[in-house]
């Protein structure tokens, strides 16, 4: 197993670069951090525990944890977490064990977990239970990015027998978590009463589960490149938008997959089925419309021909002050810097910085910067009002994002608009 070992972690990562090793104290995290220690350099590696305070063995499970990476002369960190266990404990303790690694890892470093063979099989029941299509039912792949660092998987090859014969062999001790043996856990419920009946009627039942999960990896990667240049031609993955255009040129299906494809892309949580058809209802309506969609954290909005992805937006009550030369402002919220530099104002937003030319007769003149802008205004030398509306628009100010947006006025008349490109 040691040798199989070697040359599959050599194929996903190289000598030099720094680990970090998921350890439980379990047998297949245990088996993982000796295989390392045996085929990686030691200053390389360093492990993480991390401490859900679930049951009262938490504390011995840190300790042994500790012991084990300090005969073997690795740095172990001990990191606590807290979170809801009135709400789903599965899903609850894996996302908070995820913050826990982003908080944890080096820009320079990988995380290594113990996931193996079994637990791929585990992994596509859940997803078949769940209804999830290809991306869902591809499980666990060597190599992943979706957590915010890069993850590696080097035992999906080997089975729980394999890694318990190992440990045995090598006479490596390990602990029991006791839930493991909870079948009102979804996980353990397949792991403890499902998979031993498939298992004992088709030997090989995991392989051909893990092979099944490949197939549906591989198509998913099709589908994408054949659809990735269309993709790349109506998004804009510095303004998360998407052009829908030309939707009703493309089939149902392709109308899905493209929207699929470009919030994933944007990092946002996957819609059901339901969220799904409310986003394709979005491509039918008026251009005047406004219509939303909460998916996780992230709304998604349309905007006359497009689809956005945002954040939560903080409503920002009206807001007026005077600018004067070289004075240098904050808006509220932050949502703005702006600078009077004479001939221009120089305006920096979160993730952009513009400069914007003053009109000649107002080079160096004290001018009102206004958040919130609404109703009829005057224009800067015209003799007519227009709606903030209308200028809004012309500027192809997003609605949520007008009252945010900074306007400068000059004694009461409208200038212009400091947006971001």
């Amino acid at each position: 197993m040691l040798l199989q070992f070697q040359k599959k972690l050599h194929k996903l990562t190289t000598p030099s670069q720094k680990l970090l090793v998921a350890l439980s104290g379990g047998v297949d995290s245990v088996v993982l951090l000796d295989l390392l220690c045996k085929t990686h350099c030691k200053t390389k590696l360093r492990a993480i525990y991390i401490h859900h305070g679930l049951s009262k063995n938490a504390d011995d499970w840190a300790d042994f944890c500790q012991q084990f990476c300090e005969q073997r002369h690795i740095e172990c960190i001990i990191k606590r977490v807290i979170f809801d266990p009135t709400k789903n404990i599965e899903n609850s303790a894996r996302k908070a064990r995820y913050q826990a690694f982003r908080e944890t890892i080096l820009s320079d470093e990988m995380l290594v977990t113990a996931h193996h063979l079994d637990d791929q099989a585990e992994t596509f029941f859940l997803a078949l239970k769940r209804g999830n299509g290809l991306k869902g039912l591809s499980a666990m792949q060597d190599i992943s990015h979706s957590h915010g660092f890069t993850l590696l998987r080097p035992l999906l090859a080997f089975s729980k027998h394999d890694l318990t014969a190992y440990a045995k062999q090598n006479q490596l001790n390990w602990v029991e978590d006791e839930s493991n043996f909870n079948t009102n856990y979804d996980r353990n419920f397949l792991r403890q009463e499902v998979l031993p009946l498939l298992n004992q009627r088709w030997k090989q039942f995991p392989k051909m589960v893990s092979r099944s999960a490949k197939h549906c990896e591989n198509q998913q990667l099709l589908l994408e490149e054949l659809l990735n240049d269309e993709l790349y031609k109506i998004a804009n993955f510095a303004k998360k938008s998407l052009n829908v255009t030309a939707f009703p040129q493309f089939s149902i299906l392709k109308q899905q997959q493209l929207l699929r494809l470009w919030l994933e892309k944007c990092n946002v949580t996957m819609p059901s089925v339901v969220q799904l058809e409310q986003l394709m209802n979005f491509i039918d309506i008026p251009a005047d419309k406004n219509p939303q969609l909460k998916l996780g954290k992230h709304i998604v909005r349309r905007y006359q021909s497009q689809l956005f992805v945002t954040d939560e937006v903080i409503a920002i009550s009206p807001f007026s002050v005077n600018l004067s030369l070289n004075q240098n402002i904050i808006l509220p919220h932050s949502s703005a810097e702006v600078t009077h530099l004479g001939d221009h104002l120089f305006c920096k937003f979160s993730q952009q910085s513009n400069r914007f030319k003053l009109p000649i007769e107002l080079i160096n003149q004290t001018l009102e910067i206004r958040l919130g802008c609404v109703g009829k205004v005057k224009l800067h030398n015209k003799s007519q009002r227009e709606e903030m509306k209308k200028i809004w628009q012309q500027n192809q100010i997003p609605t949520w994002l007008r009252s945010q947006t900074p306007v400068v006025f000059f004694e009461d008349q409208y200038v212009m608009v400091l947006k971001q490109d």
